[in-house]
């Protein structure tokens, strides 16, 4: 892959943080980016296994019976032999350029790469391969007049000082976004450090962008959402439903619908027509990261915010919605909450994990009525999920490492072994 990068302006954050009357000027911070360009035919030929390697910057993680799935942001999934909980062993590496989000239903990984939608079979998860691309399923390539590809940014801090008179002044005040598009389109940074994407017991992480319901594969972006045919022989786009919401975080299947959170409301789709989901409520709540969570006719939802933060605002709660009737949910409960993160159910118990502020556990078995039972503090938790073949264990995803404990009560978790980030 060859790189060639140029400098714009991409107006993605701006603090005016002077101003001089008499001069006309003014002090602008601003982020410098450079993009990235690459050969897409290239990328598209890489080998796609790899030898083990030291994991530096985990994303999504998926727990399978004997193997975990570990996303290295940007590069690809550590396959990682945790036949043994308490000695898991690095053992090789699964190469997907440009990877952020990936999902595992069966034997199968789904995964977005720059722009397309890959199909990798891991029945052996050390020689994957690779059985269908969906090319510019994710959105149609960016290209320089060399015909070479967009595929990021690097991003540099400036601050200048500008006339109210210069053109540069017009651009940055104006707020004219350089490839807009680009950013709308492909999939975004994670709000969360570390999550799972599921389980091989089929459950699901609540803080994906990527999920498989029946024959069809569903990624949202920032504002759309594509559908993706998964039959014999057959991974095709058969459809592309483009803004039909800001700021598109999380994706959880559900009853024969998708439960869609994003920054500013938590949306239900049916799946009558599964090519075509039609909306049928949406939630409004103030500004946040919002993971949701359905389960037993209730969807919990957490709401994260923090001044300065990818999330800014003041608010941080679980809110329950009765969702007997889907289309009129009805809130029933909110619990102040510290920093809330991915969450799970294991059994009756409602697992949320607050970051810097812990992990908490509730009795969830009246589902609308959660009542806190332990607040670790001592475990800084940013996703919680259950071993797939062992009740007792579960998996915590931290800022560190994927911890594996023993859960032997609700007040109770034993360290088991650390998977080291």
């Amino acid at each position: 892959m060859k790189n060639i990068s140029f400098l714009f302006i991409l107006c993605l954050t701006l603090f005016i943080t002077s101003c001089t009357e008499d001069t006309g000027t003014v002090t602008v911070t601003y982020q410098e980016a450079t993009a990235i360009y690459g050969d897409m035919d290239e990328i598209r030929a890489m080998p796609l296994s790899e030898g083990a390697r030291a994991i530096s910057n985990a994303g999504k993680i998926f727990i399978g019976e004997d193997y975990v799935l570990i996303g290295e942001e940007g590069s690809g999934i550590h396959v990682v032999n945790n036949a043994d909980r308490e000695n898991p062993i690095r053992e090789s590496f699964i190469n997907i350029p440009g990877n952020r989000e990936f999902y595992v239903s069966g034997n199968y990984i789904y995964a977005e790469t720059y722009y397309d939608m890959v199909k990798i079979d891991i029945s052996d998860p050390n020689q994957p391969i690779l059985t269908a691309r969906a090319e510019n399923a994710i959105q149609e390539e960016f290209m320089d007049n060399q015909g070479n590809t967009l595929i990021g940014f690097n991003y540099q801090e400036k601050t200048i000082q500008l006339s109210d008179q210069d053109e540069f002044y017009d651009e940055i005040i104006g707020d004219q976004l350089v490839y807009l598009d680009f950013g709308k389109n492909i999939i975004p940074n994670s709000a969360i450090p570390t999550s799972f994407a599921g389980n091989s017991s089929a459950q699901s992480g609540t803080v994906n962008r990527i999920t498989k319901n029946g024959d069809h594969v569903y990624v949202i972006s920032n504002n759309n959402m594509m559908i993706l045919n998964d039959t014999d022989g057959n991974f095709t786009i058969a459809n592309k439903m483009h803004n039909i919401k800001d700021d598109m975080e999380t994706i959880f299947p559900y009853d024969n619908n998708l439960f869609v959170g994003s920054r500013s409301s938590m949306t239900i789709y049916s799946l009558d027509s599964e090519i075509q989901p039609t909306r049928l409520y949406d939630f409004e709540h103030a500004t946040s990261c919002d993971p949701v969570l359905p389960h037993n006719k209730v969807a919990y939802i957490t709401l994260r915010t923090a001044d300065f933060s990818e999330c800014p605002g003041n608010i941080n709660a679980l809110v329950v919605l009765d969702i007997n009737n889907l289309s009129n949910p009805k809130e029933v409960d909110e619990i102040a909450m510290n920093s809330p993160y991915g969450m799970t159910v294991i059994g009756d118990r409602l697992y949320v994990g607050e970051g810097q502020n812990g992990l908490k556990v509730f009795d969830v078995s009246l589902n609308d009525n959660p009542i806190l039972q332990m607040h670790f503090t001592d475990i800084e938790a940013y996703d919680i999920i259950a071993d797939p073949t062992n009740s007792n264990i579960v998996f915590i995803a931290g800022p560190d490492g994927l911890m594996q404990f023993i859960n032997g009560s609700a007040d109770q978790l034993e360290l088991k072994s650390t998977i080291a980030f």
